[in-house]
C-alpha cells in the first residue's frame, strides 16, 4: 500500500456512537490507534491504512457485516465540509455530483470519485488506488451509504439509485443491502457505484444559489485542486480515474491535470518516477483489489485493467507478485468463500 496514501475520514468520525449500539467500546478501539474520539471531526485526515485497519476492526468487534452500510447511511452533506456546501449551491444533482468528483482530490490521496456514463444511464462511483486492505470492504459498503445519502439530501428522500454496484463478493446476509439501500444491489462487480438515471441527475436543486456557488468556486480555486500534492500523486488519481472508463493514456491523464505530456514527464522524472512505473503501480493495485475481493475471471480483470490479453496480464503480475494471479487470489481468499 503506498505509505503516502491519506483520507479525509468524514462520516467514520460517526462510528463511536455507532459501536456503542453493538456493545463495543469504540473509544478503546480508537485509542489503540493513538486517536481520541472526542478530539475526531470529519476534517481529521488519517494514514489510507489507518483508517481500512480501523473500518476492519471495527466491522470484527460489531459482528456485523454490514456496518460499512449502516456507517454510510449516518452520512450528511456537512461531513463533506465546504465541498458539501458547494454542492448544495449547485443547479441539478448532476452538478453537484460533478462538483464533488473536481475537487474530491483534496480529501483524498488514496481513492477517487467519478460520474461517469454507463448507456442508458450513469454510474457515480469511487475506486481505491492506495492498494487493498482487510477494512477495504467495508469501507466501500460505507461509500454505497454515503453515496444514496449524498443524493438524497441534494435531489430529495425520495430520490434513489436504479441499483448499486460493489467490487466484492455477497455477504452471507445479502438481502439486507437491499433492504437498507432501497434498490437492488449486484455484488462481485469490478468497480462500487450507484447507477443514476438522467431524470434523477437533472433534478432541479432546492437550494441552487449561483452566487453562492461562484463564490464557492473562487475561493476553492485560490487553494487549488492539487494543493499541496505531489505529481506522482496527481498522475495516480488520474490513472485509477481512467481505469474506469477509458485506456489510461499519459496525454488523457496529462490533459485533465492540466499540462502536456511533455511537461508531465519532465515533472515525474524530477520526482524520481515515470508514467508507465506509476501506470504499472496503479494496475497492480486494482488486481489485486480484484483478485482478493471478487470472482471476477482473470480474462475480464485483464480487460478491466488495459491489457492486451489475459496472458499478459498474469506475466506482468507474475513478474510483480513473484506468483501468478490465480495463486495470489487462491492464497487469500477468505475461508467462507472456499466452502
Amino acid at each position: 500500500m503506498n505509505p503516502e496514501a491519506t483520507q479525509r475520514i468524514g462520516v467514520a468520525c460517526e462510528l463511536t456512537e455507532m459501536l456503542a449500539g453493538f456493545g463495543v467500546d469504540g473509544a478503546a478501539l480508537f485509542g489503540a490507534f493513538g486517536l481520541d474520539p472526542a478530539a475526531l471531526t470529519p476534517d481529521t485526515r488519517l494514514p489510507f491504512r489507518t483508517l481500512l485497519t480501523l473500518l476492519d476492526r471495527a466491522a470484527t468487534l460489531s459482528g456485523c457485516e454490514h456496518l460499512g452500510v449502516l456507517c454510510g447511511l449516518r452520512f450528511r452533506l456537512d461531513h463533506h465540509g465546504r465541498i458539501g456546501a458547494l454542492m448544495r449551491s449547485g443547479s441539478t444533482l448532476r452538478q453537484a455530483l460533478e462538483d464533488f468528483v473536481t475537487w474530491q482530490p483534496g480529501y483524498s490521496s488514496g481513492a477517487i470519485v467519478y460520474l461517469h456514463r454507463r448507456e442508458p444511464d450513469n454510474a457515480f462511483g469511487y475506486g481505491c488506488y492506495a492498494g487493498t486492505a482487510a477494512g477495504t470492504r467495508v469501507l466501500y459498503d460505507a461509500i454505497l451509504g454515503v453515496g444514496i445519502r449524498m443524493v438524497r439530501e441534494l435531489a430529495g428522500p425520495r430520490a434513489n439509485a436504479l441499483e448499486f454496484q460493489v467490487a466484492h463478493r455477497a455477504p452471507s446476509d445479502a438481502a439486507i443491502y437491499a433492504r437498507l439501500l432501497g434498490a437492488p444491489v449486484r455484488f462481485n462487480r469490478h468497480e462500487t457505484c450507484l447507477i443514476l438515471d438522467d431524470a434523477l441527475l437533472d433534478t432541479r436543486l432546492p437550494g441552487a444559489d449561483a452566487a453562492a456557488r461562484r463564490r464557492m468556486l473562487d475561493a476553492a480555486r485560490q487553494d487549488g485542486r492539487w494543493a499541496g500534492a505531489s505529481f506522482s500523486m496527481r498522475v495516480r488519481h488520474e490513472l485509477r480515474r481512467a481505469l474506469v472508463a477509458e485506456e489510461p493514456l499519459m496525454a488523457h491523464v496529462a490533459d485533465e491535470i492540466g499540462i502536456s505530456a511533455r511537461t508531465l514527464r519532465r515533472r515525474l522524472d524530477e520526482e524520481g518516477t515515470t508514467f508507465e512505473a506509476l501506470r504499472d503501480e496503479v494496475r497492480r493495485a486494482v488486481a489485486r483489489e480484484l483478485l482478493e475481493l471478487t470472482d471476477l475471471p482473470l480474462g475480464e480483470i485483464a480487460t478491466i485493467l488495459g491489457f492486451a490479453s489475459p496472458g499478459v496480464f498474469s506475466e506482468a503480475f507474475r513478474r510483480a507478485a513473484g506468483t501468478t494471479p490465480s495463486l495470489w487470489r487462491r492464497e487469500r481468499r477468505p475461508a467462507a468463500a472456499l466452502a
